[in-house]
Formats: structure tokens, sequence, C-alpha cells
């Protein structure tokens, strides 16, 4: 910080559809019909595609966890497992939270150590695999996050 002003990094328009689209490609690669959506560090939504035969619910889901995973700067389903073990962190009561949702497909975008953005996935059947189509899109753009 200098003279009072803060300086971040975050992810750009371009990146973020890059990401999202990337997310969509590995979805229906493995047959799933899913909602992707890309926000950057502040949680606010840049892009949202729903692929074709995935449900209207789904584009709520992927922009919800997109904004867990950028603003908690966590992956969903670490918080959603802390959450079912009761282990306390993070607080149970977080999941009351307006826009909030812990259920494994949101996952963190980093760049030089600080988180710049978030992808959230949903529709895959379980999380997990929306995680793991998170997962394939951030390492398809990782050449451009050094």
């Amino acid at each position: 910080m200098s003279n009072g002003i803060l300086t971040h990094h975050n992810i750009s328009i371009s990146l973020a559809l890059e990401c999202a689209i990337a997310a969509l490609e590995a979805a229906q690669a493995r047959g799933y019909h899913v909602a992707v959506a890309v926000a950057d560090r502040g949680g606010h939504l840049l892009v949202l595609l729903r692929g074709d035969g995935a449900g209207p619910h789904l584009i709520d889901s992927a922009r919800r966890k997109a904004y867990t995973a950028a603003s908690a700067k966590n992956r969903t389903s670490v918080m959603s497992k802390a959450i079912d073990e009761r282990s306390g962190v993070p607080d149970p009561h977080l999941v009351y939270l307006e826009g909030v949702l812990m259920v494994g497909g949101g996952v963190p975008i980093e760049a030089a150590g600080q988180v710049i953005g978030a992808i959230g996935v949903g529709g895959a059947p379980g999380s997990i695999h929306d995680e793991e189509c998170a997962d394939a899109a951030i390492a398809k753009i990782a050449a451009r996050l050094t």
C-alpha cells in the first residue's frame, strides 16, 4: 500500500470468458449439462453460461458457488465438508448469508499468490464432478495465471 491506495489483481473479462467456456467444454465432454459462472475477486459476476439441456436453476447455483469461492477465498467443497463434519471452520451459520452456497463446484482462481476471481459449476451428477470441470477450466488457462 502506498499513500493509502491498494493495488489488487483481478481477472479480466476475456480470461473469465475463456475459463467459463473451458469449463462448459469439459462438462460437455463428460456428458454433463451444466451452468458456469465466473466472478471477479470480489465475487461480482463477470460471465454466466448455461449449456444446452441445463436446467434454469443451475444458473443460480453456479453464480452462488463462484461468489462463495471468491468471497471466502476457498473451495466450496472444503467449506461444505467442514460444515458437514461440524469442525467449526467455517462457522455453520455462514450458510444463512445471502448468496452463499457451500456445495462443491466453486473454486478460487489464483495468480501471483492472490485470488483474482472464482469459477462456479453446477449441474454435473454430483458436486465432485462440478469441481472437476472447474479445475479442468483453471488448468486450461493456467499458463496465463503466472
